[in-house]
């Protein structure tokens, strides 16, 4: 819902959503739905950043992306930096989560064509208080990076207004080619399926 509401508000070719989502999942009432209130968006977006823009190349995304899952799948838990792999919209990522560093990415598509390493792309994501200006969602050397007037808040609220009631779905942006679609971390041989 994130990022549907980002791609929504912003001129963009890729939007990312890191670090938020930490809400407990909500249980719909009688009518089958679940009211989004002013307390549930800080329960999924507990601080409220300045949505930024920026430009980064083929180049710059694919080693971001590697950097990413490395924070994920890293065979060396101590280099573990979170749980699950980013949040986007714009973009399809085809991985291999169990690879070596470095080779985890096998395919890329940002709208309707392969990653081009030289090409610049226009990406969106939330302002995080003490980055340098050239960082845009631990991405580093970003050019032209400029915060937007929208707080994640304020768009969210406007993109509920307009679009409610909404139904987000899971769109498998990110597919693991060498492991179950329903993984949720490094952490293989569990049961559980997200839903």
């Amino acid at each position: 819902m994130i990022v549907d509401a980002l791609k929504w508000k912003v001129n963009a070719d890729v939007v990312l959503s890191n670090g938020f989502r930490f809400c407990p999942p909500r249980v719909p009432g009688k009518d089958g739905k679940v009211a989004i209130t002013e307390g549930y968006l800080y329960d999924m977006l507990p601080v409220d950043s300045t949505i930024r823009t920026a430009k980064a190349t083929g180049q710059q995304i694919m080693n971001w992306l590697e950097k990413e899952l490395q924070n994920v799948f890293a065979q060396d838990a101590s280099l573990r930096f979170g749980g699950w792999f980013i949040r986007f919209k714009g973009m399809q990522v085809e991985f291999k989560a169990f690879e070596r560093a470095g080779h985890r990415v096998q395919k890329v598509i940002i709208g309707d064509g392969p990653l081009e390493l030289e090409k610049s792309y226009v990406l969106c994501a939330c302002e995080r208080d003490g980055d340098p200006e050239d960082m845009l969602c631990r991405m580093k050397g970003v050019k032209e990076a400029k915060n937007t007037a929208y707080t994640l808040h304020s768009m969210m609220k406007e993109y509920l207004a307009k679009f409610s009631p909404v139904t987000p779905t899971l769109r498998h942006d990110a597919k693991i080619l060498d492991g179950p679609q329903t993984l949720l971390s490094q952490v293989t041989g569990v049961d559980y399926t997200f839903r």
